[in-house]
C-alpha cells in the first residue's frame, strides 16, 4: 500500500450503522477536493433499521470495494454496529494480491483486526459522515497528510515515572474494546502478542470495561503485551452505586507493563489518526510518553 495520488479511486463503504446522507455526501465532497475519484453510486445510503442495509447488500458492497484493484482506499462512512454480522463472509484474497487503506474506527475494528492479522496495516481514524466537523478539522488534515504525504503525526501521553528511560518499539494493533473483547475465541481474534495494544470506548460504565478486560486476561492475551495505549474512554455513565476503580485503574490493574494514558484518538475531539499494523516507538521521558510511528508492518 503507498501513498495516495490525485485521481486515485476511492471507494465510500458503510458496512455497519444507518448513516445521515448530508453528512457522508459533504464528506465526500472533502474527499472529492482532495483530488480523489468517488462513485455516485449511493450505496450507502440504504437503510435497514438501524443498519446500514441489510447484511447481503452490506457484505456485497464491501467485498467489492477490497475486491477490485482500481480502488486505492476505503473509507467507512461511520461506525454503530453491524460488522460483526458479516465479518464471517468476507474473502480476502484478492485483498491480499491487492492491499489498499481501510479507515475507520470503533464498529470498523473489526475489519482492522482481520486485516492486521493477515500481515497489513489499517488507519484508525475520523469518517466519512465526520468530515464536515470543525472540531474534526486538525485530525482530518492529519488523515489525508498520512494518506497523500506519509506523514503520520506523533502521539503523545502520560505514564508513570517508573518507567522513564524506557523505549518500547512494536506493532500497534486495538481499537474499541467491546469489539477486541467481542472476537475472542472467533477466528477474527486479534493476535496481541509482543504487540502494542491501543484501546479506546464510548458509553461503556467502569464495570463494564472491568468486564472486557477481565475476560481479554483470562484469555490469556494481555499477558503477552509489551505496552498498553489507553485512547478515549468517552462518556463515560454515572452509576447510582459507582464501581470502587476508575477506568484507569481498571486497565492498569490488569497488566506488569506500561499503561500510557491521555492519548487523544477514539469518539471525542481531536481523533488523531494512527496507523494499526505499523511498527511505533514510546520513549518515556519522565512521566510523559512520545509514540513515534517508524514504518508498517
Amino acid at each position: 500500500m503507498g501513498i495516495l495520488q490525485r485521481g486515485d479511486k476511492v471507494a465510500v463503504v458503510a458496512a455497519s450503522g444507518v448513516v445521515n446522507i448530508d453528512a457522508v455526501l459533504d464528506g465526500i465532497e472533502v474527499l472529492r477536493a482532495w483530488g480523489l475519484i468517488v462513485s455516485d453510486d449511493q450505496q450507502w445510503a440504504a437503510e435497514w433499521g438501524s443498519l446500514a442495509g441489510a447484511d447481503s447488500r452490506r457484505i456485497s458492497r464491501l467485498q467489492e470495494a477490497l475486491d477490485d484493484p482500481e480502488i486505492k482506499a476505503i473509507f467507512l462512512a461511520r461506525g454503530g454496529y453491524g460488522l460483526t454480522r458479516i465479518i464471517d463472509r468476507v474473502d480476502w484474497a484478492k485483498f491480499i494480491d491487492h492491499p489498499k487503506w481501510v479507515i475507520g474506527f470503533s464498529d470498523v475494528t473489526t475489519l482492522h483486526t482481520c486485516i492486521n492479522n493477515i500481515g497489513f496495516a489499517s488507519i484508525h481514524g475520523p469518517m466519512v459522515a465526520q468530515f464536515n466537523k470543525k472540531e474534526l478539522e486538525v485530525s482530518i488534515s492529519q488523515l489525508k497528510g498520512m494518506l497523500f504525504y506519509d506523514e503520520v503525526p506523533m502521539l503523545k501521553g502520560d505514564i508513570k515515572e517508573e518507567y522513564s528511560d524506557r523505549e518500547i518499539t512494536g506493532t500497534m494493533v486495538g481499537g474499541n474494546l467491546c469489539m477486541i473483547a467481542d472476537q475472542i475465541g472467533t477466528y477474527s481474534e486479534l493476535d496481541i502478542e509482543d504487540k502494542i495494544l491501543f484501546l479506546e470506548e464510548v458509553g461503556e460504565k467502569p464495570y463494564q470495561v472491568d468486564r472486557m478486560m477481565t475476560r481479554l486476561k483470562r484469555s490469556g492475551d494481555l499477558n503477552k503485551v509489551k505496552a498498553i495505549i489507553m485512547g478515549q474512554f468517552s462518556m463515560v455513565p454515572d452509576e447510582e452505586r459507582p464501581f470502587p476503580l476508575t477506568v484507569k485503574q481498571i486497565i492498569k490493574e490488569k497488566v506488569d507493563v506500561p499503561v500510557i494514558t491521555g492519548v487523544t484518538c477514539g469518539h471525542e475531539y481531536p481523533n488523531t489518526p494512527i496507523i494499526l499494523g505499523g511498527q511505533y516507538t514510546i520513549k518515556c521521558i519522565d512521566d510523559k510518553a512520545l509514540i513515534e510511528y517508524a514504518s508498517n508492518l
